[in-house]
């Protein structure tokens, strides 16, 4: 049973920090704790949200001494609701949301509660970019620490291939930096093993030179799915870095289904209309967005699509090529989706993703070319459990196909978290663990025990 907070450990708490605190029963609580899936409904006894790093160090102090589990939070966007448990104590790092920008040398320090779109809006005033997510009210911490996939991907990376350092305070409240040359094992587990070694305040990221990109969706009936998804597929093995594609079964703004490609160049605009050439070709397009717009633009143009609220359980699956059997799966089970917001999406991984050394960080993966991912969605909390039946039904139908693996960032609540890392690479991690986290006081996460002995 976990610990509770009683009347003088709450006037501890509100003598030692600087920040606001939430209390079950008080004004703002109930706001305080929702996240971005509605699925996830947990009451944790205390929200401190941080007013800086020293909030965060006595927060974690106060945890430990009590044995009350820590849960993390930047923007609350990842689908399992690890940004919330019952019963222990929330640090929300909303409010550090500073950022330096050296544009001579091309790097960006970044509070620990930065969402992208904030990210992108600052690095953006000097042209630079670094790989973050496909949904710009995602924070930049959750995304990283469990690799961060995005449209800059196939072009510079994962967003922790672009990690310089991280200033993480650890179970014992003390305040470390992470990096190449200090605390490396620590830096190697940051870079895709989630939340799970500390409380991160601060990230340096590796910048870019960005402005633009020729990007957009182009849409097709669902009749073409298969056309569409193959000539998807074979454009992708040719595709140059800078062509991130995603391609799926989505559904269509007047309901049913449609076949979608989701593409973003970075290049010259006429490579990336020649680039683009092989999926307009098909014909019976019936929704074309591509243009040329601003990098903000680019990560801002599937929030409308994914808002608050909504009711997620997903599924993933890496897969090295994406087959015509698997093609057909995916049109054959998205017609038996219990919502009409379900969808199954495809990413497109290799290019500079592929060239990182499969052991240089925590996140693995490097040899898929594409991930899988199965998302149910709905408004209706009554289905929830024919929406999880249909994900983990349609999954076990593509596990066959696929190298065994799954991406930590799209694990729903109560998934095996071992099936993101290969056996040798979860026993590393399970071994770092033990050194900064023995006791497990951040276990709100896809947790990694610490290892006995």
């Amino acid at each position: 049973m976990t610990p509770q907070i009683d009347t003088s450990d709450r006037n501890a708490l509100k003598s030692l920090v600087r920040g606001t605190i939430h209390l079950p029963g008080g004004d703002g609580y109930d706001q305080a704790r929702q996240v971005w899936n509605g699925m996830i409904d947990r009451r944790p006894a205390a929200i401190i949200c941080a007013a800086g790093v020293a909030d965060v160090m006595v927060t974690v102090r106060f945890a430990r001494e009590r044995g009350l589990p820590v849960a993390i939070r930047c923007g609350g966007h990842n689908v399992a609701g690890n940004a919330v448990g019952d019963g222990g104590v929330v640090i929300d790092l909303g409010g550090l949301k500073s950022v330096r920008v050296d544009p001579a040398e091309r790097r960006a320090r970044a509070g620990g509660g930065l969402l992208w779109g904030e990210y992108d809006h600052e690095t953006q005033a000097f042209g630079l970019a670094s790989p973050g997510g496909a949904i710009s009210t995602t924070g930049i911490a959750g995304l990283t620490l469990g690799g961060g996939y995005g449209y800059l991907s196939r072009r510079y990376g994962m967003a922790c291939d672009n990690m310089l350092s991280a200033d993480v305070v650890t179970a014992s409240g003390e305040l470390v930096t992470a990096s190449a040359g200090s605390h490396p094992d620590l830096f190697w587990a940051l870079r895709g093993g989630g939340g799970n070694f500390g409380v991160v305040t601060a990230f340096e990221f590796q910048l870019h030179p960005v402005r633009e990109a020729l990007s957009g969706l182009i849409a097709f009936p669902f009749e073409m799915s298969k056309t569409v998804l193959q000539r998807y597929r074979d454009l992708c093995m040719e595709a140059s870095d800078d062509l991130t594609l995603m391609a799926g079964i989505l559904p269509a703004p007047n309901g049913g289904k449609i076949a979608g490609v989701v593409m973003s160049h970075f290049g010259t605009e006429e490579e990336g209309e020649r680039a683009i050439r092989p999926i307009r070709e098909l014909g019976s397009v019936i929704m074309d967005t591509v243009a040329r717009i601003p990098y903000c633009a680019v990560q801002r143009q599937l929030d409308v699509s994914y808002p608050k609220g909504l009711r997620h359980y997903w599924k993933s699956a890496f897969l090295k090529n994406v087959t015509d059997d698997v093609i057909d799966l995916m049109i054959e089970t998205v017609s038996t989706a219990p919502s009409p917001f379900n969808s199954i999406v495809l990413e497109t991984y290799g290019g500079a993703v592929a060239r990182v050394a499969n052991d240089a960080t925590a996140f693995g993966h490097r040899d898929a070319m594409f991930n899988l991912l199965i998302l149910a969605i709905s408004d209706n909390d009554a289905i929830d459990a024919e929406q999880t039946a249909w994900g983990r039904d349609v999954w076990q139908k593509i596990l066959p196909h696929s190298t065994g693996g799954a991406y930590v960032n799209y694990l729903s609540a109560g998934e095996d978290v071992h099936s993101a890392y290969q056996d040798g690479r979860f026993q590393r991690l399970s071994a770092i663990k033990a050194q900064y986290d023995p006791a497990n006081l951040f276990r709100f996460n896809q947790n990694i025990p610490p290892a006995e002995g």
